[in-house]
């Protein structure tokens, strides 16, 4: 298993004069001293994160890991999509984000690195990034292919510690994308989940996803419900759940009656159903990808 730490690129990507080994730092202005997230399905009861930690301290012993989350459902992309989406701006410029929710490792699948105007992200091409990307302006898209730049032997079923976590601390070393491969075009991107106008009264949502509290949180989005309403947000509501009927959006959770059924727009900018002191999923028992009808009275 060979890394190639921080002392040792110095040279290679600064023409810096620090030697290999000389247990100076690196202070050229090209070697970025970036932020790295880590959003995984791994959990926190094993070694996964523990050791792609491991891995980026190895090579960058300066930087920063910042955990957006490990709880991601197994294999679940589009939840990873999602909390990616909902995460990754609120970082400053030049973080870098890995993401490591892989169904695919060790297939033909592309490992990516993409570089946009503000960030670095660091994934599988699986469409976890595609939320991310509907935000961002795309400059580079690369194959991570450059063994150079990847631990070995590298594991056909952790690529988070063998090709992710390497790539992504050499990114913070200022080590630039087209160096670990060739370009890509595109890369997967997950059908967006938008609501059905059934005419311009009416429309059928859907539910995304559901947060640790039990919030179920749908696809109409804050901006589509305005569009809805139009000029007057005091226009009458009516929402049909289940058997149950919501007839006002609320501001907060408070607002509602303890174990009142309520919906009201999140911080993701999406409208949820929610209970006061009460899991909202519990009593409608949805799950993700069914419908609610919404009506403007």
């Amino acid at each position: 298993m060979e890394i190639m730490a921080k002392d040792m690129l110095c040279n290679e990507v600064a023409g810096s004069s620090v030697s290999a080994g000389s247990g100076e730092s690196c202070t050229t202005d090209s070697i970025a001293m970036s932020v790295i997230t880590l959003t995984t399905d791994f959990g926190c009861d094993n070694w996964f994160v523990g050791t792609m930690k491991g891995v980026i301290k190895k090579i960058n012993s300066d930087a920063e890991i910042v955990d957006i989350t490990h709880a991601v459902r197994s294999q679940n992309i589009f939840e990873a999509a999602f909390i990616l989406g909902n995460a990754y701006a609120y970082f400053p410029a030049g973080t870098i984000h890995t993401v490591v929710v892989d169904p695919g490792v060790g297939s033909d699948r592309h490992a990516l690195v993409v570089k946009s105007s503000r960030y670095y992200f660091v994934a599988p091409d699986n469409g976890v990034l595609s939320f991310a990307m509907e935000r961002e302006e795309v400059e580079k898209i690369v194959n991570i292919e450059s063994e150079k730049y990847m631990l070995h032997p590298v594991s056909a079923t952790f690529h988070g510690r063998d090709v992710f976590a390497p790539a992504s601390a050499y990114l913070s070393l200022g080590v630039e994308p087209e160096e670990f491969g060739p370009s890509v075009k595109e890369i997967i991107r997950l059908k967006p989940s938008v609501p059905r106008k059934l005419g311009e009264r009416e429309v059928v949502g859907h539910v995304l996803c559901v947060d640790p509290f039990g919030n179920m949180i749908t696809d109409v989005t804050e901006s589509f419900l305005e569009e809805l309403l139009g000029s007057s947000r005091a226009k009458r509501l009516r929402i049909l759940v289940r058997d149950r009927e919501i007839d006002r959006i609320r501001e907060t959770y408070a607002q509602g009656r303890e174990n009142e059924l309520i919906a009201l727009i999140g911080s993701s900018g999406h409208m949820e159903f929610a209970m006061n002191q009460g899991r909202a999923s519990d009593i409608l028992g949805m799950q993700e990808g069914e419908n609610f009808i919404l009506r403007v009275i």
